[in-house]
């Protein structure tokens, strides 16, 4: 297998089959991919489109005449419909799924940014799906700042903010054409970009059926990936399969290679927000961990915190002589991380009266020096 931690976006025209409600018999067939890579050691989260889609059936003909629901409001009642197909679809495999629903400010937000990455890491390590949806119930129209527009991007924030391998995005098309096919017989599809420039936008066109995206979002969703260190694949997900096929690494759809490896890109992100105020110093059992088996730093290992740093800020991890030994985001601030030092994990929230977690700095979120 080619890839480990993948985010699958499956979009509306997928999950309806091209009608106007959920297609139950498609979904199930994503979810059957989704569990065959888990059985197999990959981790997926899924990134779904379709509440509008839901929302918009169940309400026809419920609605008084002239009155046309706002957007939030279909999602609200396509949501839950979406989210116990997908409960009922995976429960047949004996597969728990989680709801995570986001917003712009949730990615944007230091401390929203560091609790979903979290929430999503722990959702993965209990060994449960994540379902991810824009929360389109509190994303305002009327204030644009606050949405991250459709899920082709929300996608993208995803895989970055997880530390995707891969990012597919599963469609009605086979992927990018030179050509848009459904006027032009003889477009034919791109294989294969390096790199997307305006030439290549200019290719994306509009968007088209139940949706709101189109090319277009996933040329702008594979720039905000590939930029971060995850490859992405746009691909057709009404090929059998198609899902574990690309995971596997065989060629479908349209690919998008990343300029650079993940851990590369964690790495310059890391280094260049580093704390400049703070650092943690650690005692020689803990450096010796960190260094040769790159595990999390726990408070048992802090020996001294100097300080000012928020939660959520990349600071140094140094040993007792002032060697930098690591950096990453911290799941506690200085003060509180100066209270649990030397602890176990179990007293965190015994002493501080809640917890952020067992890990000071989860090994995702750190790089070594």
């Amino acid at each position: 297998m080619k890839y480990r931690r993948v985010v699958a976006k499956f979009g509306t025209s997928l999950l309806t089959a091209g009608s106007d409600r959920l297609n139950l018999e498609a979904m199930a067939q994503l979810v059957g991919q989704v569990v065959r890579l888990r059985a197999q050691g990959c981790e997926v989260v899924v990134v779904s489109s379709g509440a509008q889609a839901a929302g918009r059936h169940r309400l026809r003909g419920r609605l008084q005449a002239g009155h046309t629901p706002s957007r939030q409001a279909v999602a609200s009642v396509g949501q839950s419909h979406l989210m116990q197909s997908w409960d009922e679809l995976f429960d047949w495999h004996d597969t728990v799924v989680a709801q995570v629903l986001l917003t712009r400010r949730d990615l944007t937000d230091r401390l929203g940014y560091l609790n979903a990455r979290n929430t999503l890491r722990d959702l993965i390590e209990a060994g449960a799906v994540p379902i991810v949806n824009e929360n389109d119930a509190v994303a305002l129209d009327q204030v644009l700042a606050t949405r991250i527009g459709e899920n082709d991007s929300l996608s993208a924030y995803v895989a970055n903010l997880i530390d995707a391998d891969l990012l597919v995005m599963l469609t009605d098309v086979e992927g990018l054409y030179d050509g848009d096919p459904r006027l032009n017989p003889g477009a034919k599809l791109l294989d294969r970009v390096e790199r997307i420039d305006g030439t290549i936008e200019a290719l994306g066109g509009g968007s088209h059926g139940a949706g709101t995206g189109g090319m277009a979002t996933k040329l702008r969703a594979a720039q905000i990936a590939t930029q971060a260190g995850v490859d992405v694949v746009v691909a057709s997900g009404r090929q059998p399969d198609v899902l574990v096929a690309v995971v596997h690494g065989e060629a479908h759809g349209t690919y998008f290679p990343a300029p650079g490896d993940r851990i590369e890109s964690r790495k310059r992100w890391i280094i260049s927000h580093i704390s400049r105020e703070g650092h943690v110093v650690v005692d020689a059992g803990a450096a010796a961990a960190l260094r040769a088996q790159g595990r999390s730093l726990l408070p048992a290992g802090v020996a001294l915190v100097v300080g000012p740093f928020a939660r959520g800020d990349a600071v140094e991890i140094r040993d007792s002589e002032g060697n930098r030994v690591a950096a990453g985001t911290t799941n506690y601030a200085s003060d509180e991380l100066a209270k649990i030092r030397g602890m176990k994990s179990d007293r965190i929230a015994e002493t501080l009266g809640y917890s952020y977690g067992d890990e000071v700095i989860h090994r995702d979120n750190m790089v070594l020096f």
